[in-house]
């Protein structure tokens, strides 16, 4: 691991930190369970993530979350290239949407930053397609997600939002 950097360390550990909060349970895994999932020492996750289960999770949903909704970069790519984006890291890390999903509406720490993160979505989208009404950018996001559910190929995104982008 010492070749890789501070990124790849992140990706590493959260991806063993969601597969981990899905096959195992909420906070049943041990970090030990994440150093060997991840490759990462223990030392390391210590660093980057402390040494409480709870705080290492709400990191490893901070990461997902910023690249999830790749704030970002949603200024600087247009909805067809954010959704291709999306839709690879949903391919690197699978067990991000099934958190996602199983968290959203939850009355809990992880639920509430989940749900801030969509109401900044959806104002970076309205700022950033200003010809769109809300309606229509509840419907972009919307289509994103189904897209993410449905694992649309990236050659099909464009398809997806022309009419959106033609507006």
């Amino acid at each position: 691991m010492a070749t890789q950097s501070k990124e790849d360390i992140y990706f590493a550990v959260c991806n063993a930190i969601l597969k981990m909060e899905v096959a195992k349970g909420h906070l049943a895994w041990t970090l030990s369970d994440i150093s060997r999932e991840s490759g990462v020492t223990r030392s390391l996750i210590y660093y980057y993530f402390g040494k409480e289960k709870k705080t290492a999770l709400e990191e490893a949903y901070k990461f997902v979350i910023a690249n999830f909704w790749n704030f970002e970069r949603t200024r600087t790519m247009g909805i067809r290239d954010r959704l291709k984006q999306i839709l690879e890291d949903v391919k690197k890390m699978p067990f991000l949407f099934v958190l996602y999903y199983l968290n959203k509406n939850k009355d809990s720490e992880i639920g509430k930053m989940i749900h801030d993160a969509e109401a900044m979505l959806l104002q970076a989208l309205q700022k950033e397609f200003p010809h769109l009404s809300e309606t229509q950018v509840l419907e972009v996001y919307l289509k994103e997600l189904g897209a993410i559910t449905f694992q649309l190929p990236s050659e099909k995104v464009a398809d997806l939002f022309e009419d959106y982008i033609r507006r």
